[in-house]
């Protein structure tokens, strides 16, 4: 199984296995601050964009989305050409939202609600992630996670998990399991069915506390904690079930992790002391590589590859599977 774009890349003959990643991408990060602000909205933060021209080059800034347009935003997601903005509201009982954007590989625009929340204990919406059905999965600062689908006219509110503070989710590639942070030290995975939760285990990351954004790379799922400063790196049975869990990374505030499109820099964003750190991948380890002076706290990232790379790489796999077809027949 190719678990990579790179090794996607590689397959296509577009890229060799140890060649640098001379791609453009985009790096999106939330301005978070520390804190519940409830209604303090002067104190809410805006979305950062940041240009790269390849894995390891400067982060130029770009347009991203000004403070005044979002409601305390923490958590981020591509989805179909959009991106998705998880909102706090300052955590304020009664207030939760999520807000999409168009997104045409230089800049966003067209941002709506999409979804908010319908009861008052859905408050402080967080990260969010999407099955590959298309349901939005939305974290809440103490209530659980919401299951939302889309029917046409707009997200509407399907299932929620069990009450709790979760602050970020992560669907299997397969759809069929739901993984949510909390505010301790263990992960809850929760079987998932075509229109409701089935059971759930926890897992225990020794050594972590207040865990946050997570992010698959390359068959593993990688996952921040907040409290320790710490990144931890999950691996996975066939079944995405996590089998194990080691320290990868020591990085001060973490909160928010994204991966260069070819998974050889890790980005982690600082909370409350502000910052995003940059680590690369040697081959055996991560080691700090360079810093992103923000000079406010941060909350998630997302990384979304220059939509010319996707373009290449469709075109390279087609032209590889059209090579095996014709040598097999």
């Amino acid at each position: 199984m190719i678990k990579s774009l790179r090794g996607l890349l590689v397959a296509a003959g577009l890229c060799t296995a140890g060649a640098v990643f001379a791609a453009p991408f985009t790096l999106f990060a939330a301005e978070t601050t520390a804190g519940s602000n409830g209604g303090n909205t002067a104190a809410y933060g805006g979305l950062r964009q940041y240009e790269f021209s390849a894995t390891g080059s400067a982060a130029t800034p770009g347009s991203g989305l000004p403070a005044s347009s979002l409601h305390d935003p923490a958590g981020l997601a591509m989805n179909g050409g959009k991106l998705y903005i998880g909102n706090r509201h300052g955590n304020t009982l009664g207030l939760g939202s999520v807000q999409s954007a168009d997104w045409d590989g230089s800049s966003l625009s067209n941002l709506t609600t999409v979804a908010t929340q319908t009861q008052a204990s859905e408050q402080g919406f967080h990260g969010l992630a999407f099955a590959p059905n298309g349901d939005m999965f939305v974290t809440t600062v103490n209530d659980g996670t919401i299951r939302y689908r889309d029917s046409g006219s707009g997200y509407a509110k399907i299932r929620k998990t069990s009450s709790g503070p979760r602050r970020d989710a992560w669907i299997s590639p397969d759809g069929n399991k739901l993984y949510e942070t909390g505010i301790g030290n263990s992960i809850r995975i929760t079987d998932l069915a075509a229109n409701s939760f089935g059971s759930f285990t926890d897992f225990t990351v020794s050594g972590s506390n207040a865990m946050h954004q997570m992010a698959w790379k390359n068959g593993s799922l990688y996952v921040t904690s907040f409290n320790s400063g710490q990144v931890y790196q999950m691996s996975v049975d066939a079944n995405f079930m996590p089998v194990s869990s080691t320290l990868v990374a020591t990085v001060p505030g973490a909160l928010g992790i994204a991966f260069s499109p070819d998974g050889q820099e890790m980005f982690v964003s600082r909370h409350s002391i502000g910052g995003i750190s940059r680590l690369t991948w040697s081959g055996s380890a991560w080691s700090d590589s360079g810093f992103i002076d923000t000079g406010v706290s941060m909350g998630y990232l997302q990384s979304v590859p220059e939509p010319g790379t996707m373009a290449t790489l469709g075109a390279g796999l087609l032209l590889t599977l059209r090579r095996r077809r014709n040598r097999n027949a």
